[in-house]
């Protein structure tokens, strides 16, 4: 019943809502958090279970368990900047490096050969601005594709793609634009690919936004609508206020509470004269869709390092016979 292998899922679930929630301030060194009985229902599965994936946790240095006395976040090491607890991680990958006969101090290059060798481009294709300039960006920082996007209403009808799409190594579409992710793709002739949003964003650090009245500001009364609906059914829901902006007083939000603002408006939102605490945008792209995209990136690098070898093989062995 207590086997940490049935703890594993619950595991990488409770370890990306806490540092997530650490990243975008929403937890802080010594918060407590709910207990192995209160998680029951989230996780179907026995309290003892989640208190086996909670004691994971704190061997990796992320959480204290305090007998009888509940779960807390524990001390992060601010000098480093990110809480890396016993760096367990680091361990995994290097060892599994080292599985496959990749030297520890040689991992570090060969990370970047297979995912710098290249500089690519992707193509997103959205259903609103907010949601293009969210992608787009996450594409960036978490994957380091350069990314243009379109608007899937502006390809409805039949037209030529815009010069941009011509750029693209890669075609990204969410599930709600698939038919013209697939015409865009075809007529690139380029690889599409689908994201999926994370499906414990709604239970991770928004459920923690949302305890306290927090402050959303969006490009468009549309997606208002679409983010009061994503989160009517979570606990705290009442505590999302949402401003459309260029249209509502942003003057009303106050001092120091918590404010989430789309990217599209980050891009136009003079954060000085708000009065509201802007929280770090949460990431949306679920971890199997992040595999399939770092699959993508990687090969295509790996086939640009293979056509290359020839040719400098060939240039070695002109310069030798000089």
């Amino acid at each position: 019943m207590t086997d940490p292998e049935h703890a594993t899922p619950i595991v990488e679930s409770l370890r990306g809502r806490i540092l997530r929630g650490l990243q975008v301030g929403t937890l802080r060194t010594g918060d407590r958090l709910p207990s192995a009985r209160e998680l029951v229902g989230e996780f179907h599965a026995d309290h003892r279970i989640i208190l086996t994936a909670y004691r994971q946790l704190a061997a990796e240095g992320l959480v204290q368990v305090r007998e009888r006395g509940g779960i807390y976040i524990a001390a992060t090491n601010d000098a480093i900047g990110f809480p890396l607890g016993t760096g367990e991680v680091f361990v995994d990958i290097l060892t599994t490096g080292f599985g496959h006969e990749i030297a520890g101090p040689a991992l570090h290059d060969w990370l970047r050969r297979v995912t710098e060798t290249l500089r690519l481009r992707a193509l997103v294709v959205a259903t609103t601005r907010d949601q293009m300039a969210g992608l787009s960006r996450e594409l960036r920082d978490d994957f380091g594709l350069a990314a243009d996007g379109i608007i899937g209403s502006e390809l409805a009808v039949e037209r030529p793609l815009p010069s941009i799409a011509r750029r693209a190594d890669v075609v990204i579409a969410t599930r709600a634009q698939a038919s013209l992710g697939e015409r865009v793709a075809n007529e690139l002739a380029r690889p599409l690919l689908f994201v999926d949003v994370r499906p414990d964003l709604v239970a991770g650090e928004w459920a923690l936004l949302l305890r306290r009245p927090a402050w959303a500001i969006v490009g468009s009364a549309e997606v208002g609508d679409m983010l009061r609906q994503f989160f009517s059914d979570v606990p705290g829901a009442e505590n999302l206020q949402v401003l459309v902006f260029g249209r509502d007083d942003l003057g009303v939000i106050p001092e120091g509470a918590p404010t989430y603002a789309t990217p599209a408006v980050r891009e136009q939102l003079d954060e000085a004269r708000l009065r509201g605490r802007l929280v770090p945008p949460a990431r949306t792209i679920a971890t199997e869709s992040a595999r399939t995209i770092f699959r993508f990136i990687v090969r295509a690098n790996i086939e640009a390092m293979r056509a290359v070898t020839p040719t400098l093989k060939e240039f070695a062995g002109r310069q030798a016979t000089m």
